[in-house]
């Protein structure tokens, strides 16, 4: 399902107030596995989305599915409320280990696991002094701004090489959030992280997240937007048609139901989707590697909705990606695809996701 609802209201604002987003015709709901899953439309299997053990996953052939590496971009890596000052954290994204820590003032940071010197993992034991972390192994601290070693310290010898540095991975604490950028090779940011300002509104509730992994990539997430006819055939609804429709550079913005519907992305892997009178919606998709994702969901909603209201938003937009995980985790990607004259924004997403790649046919990752 993505960012896009999943119905056309017959009235635009009473749809959007009242779920009509989100209605369905014959959709099951089914709890616990599925030995033999029929679809047209898929069931809702909610509880699929944070227990992969009962996932439909039938695909066995081997190899990668994707012509492209991990895209370059801004990355929930985690909650703000997962980690404290002073304290150190692994990760395991883009492919590579990382330690997430917060300096002494709170300040987040995110480096390459391994110290330079003798390959220490970071995180197995070091600690975190003032603006940098310690490693376990020797001792050497490294700067949490800029990776380079500002200490040996059981050697007299002044100089220390640049080449003794982390690699840093540029970090921002926003909507709730701790975000990283990756760049395949080491690249600045070139778009930024969108401030939502309902997150912090009294107006609204409180966030809600939702998280879950999925074997799949940005690319073929986002691709659902665009793909029209999938709506009918996986959820069982009629897509929304976008009265407005803005690509500009890394930005995308999709407008439908006299403006109670926007959509709008930034790069591969983030967007804002807002329904009128219903909720705020943020999603950052995180690859772990190439082929799989960790999603973060964050929803907000009106007061005035009641205290509920973002559970609830947060409850239907789940229930009704569970429809869209056997067929995310079982295809694979088709290069060139077999399309129909309807779908050329497919053909136009795929064109715009090039961009993000620094080498689109593979590379290996620096650092």
């Amino acid at each position: 399902m993505t960012l896009s609802s999943e119905a056309g209201p017959s009235s635009a604002e009473q749809g959007a107030r009242r779920g009509g987003l989100f209605a369905q015709t014959e959709v099951q709901t089914v709890a616990g596995p599925v030995d033999d899953l029929v679809g047209l439309p898929m069931p809702q299997q909610p509880d699929t989305v944070t227990n992969p053990s009962l996932r439909y996953r039938i695909r066995r052939e081997k190899g990668p599915r994707f012509p492209f590496p991990v895209p370059n971009g801004w990355f929930i890596v985690a909650r703000a409320d997962e980690i404290a000052p002073g304290q150190l954290k692994p990760l395991h994204y883009f492919g590579r280990d990382l330690v997430l820590f917060r300096t002494a003032d709170g300040t987040p940071r995110v480096l390459g696991a391994y110290c330079p010197h003798l390959g220490a993992h970071l995180a197995a034991g070091g600690k975190v002094v003032g603006d940098t972390v310690q490693c376990p192994f020797h001792g050497w601290r490294f700067d949490g701004a800029s990776g380079a070693c500002v200490e040996v310290p059981y050697d007299d010898v002044d100089y220390i090489p640049r080449t003794a540095a982390a690699r840093v991975y540029p970090t921002i604490e926003r909507n709730h959030m701790i975000w990283a950028w990756h760049h395949l090779e080491g690249g600045e940011p070139f778009y930024d992280v969108p401030q939502v300002p309902e997150f912090h509104d009294p107006d609204w509730l409180p966030i809600v997240v939702r998280e879950f992994e999925i074997a799949t990539c940005c690319q073929e997430m986002a691709e659902n937007n665009v793909d029209a006819a999938h709506f009918r055939y996986v959820h069982g609804t009629e897509a929304i048609p976008e009265q407005d429709f803005v690509v500009d550079g890394y930005y995308k913005r999709a407008v439908a139901l006299d403006g109670l519907f926007v959509r709008e992305g930034y790069g591969l892997g983030l967007g804002v989707l807002r329904v009128q009178g219903m909720t705020t919606f943020l999603s950052s998709t995180t690859p772990i590697d190439e082929e799989n994702l960790h999603c973060r969901w964050i929803f907000t909603a009106p007061r005035s909705l009641g205290e509920k209201a973002a559970e609830e938003a947060a409850d239907r937009f789940v229930a009704g990606v569970s429809q869209d995980f056997p067929i995310w985790e079982n295809k694979i990607y088709k290069d060139p695809p077999v399309l129909r004259p309807s779908e050329k924004g497919i053909s136009e997403h795929r064109r715009w996701c090039q961009q993000f790649y620094s080498h689109p046919g593979g590379a290996r990752p620096v650092g």
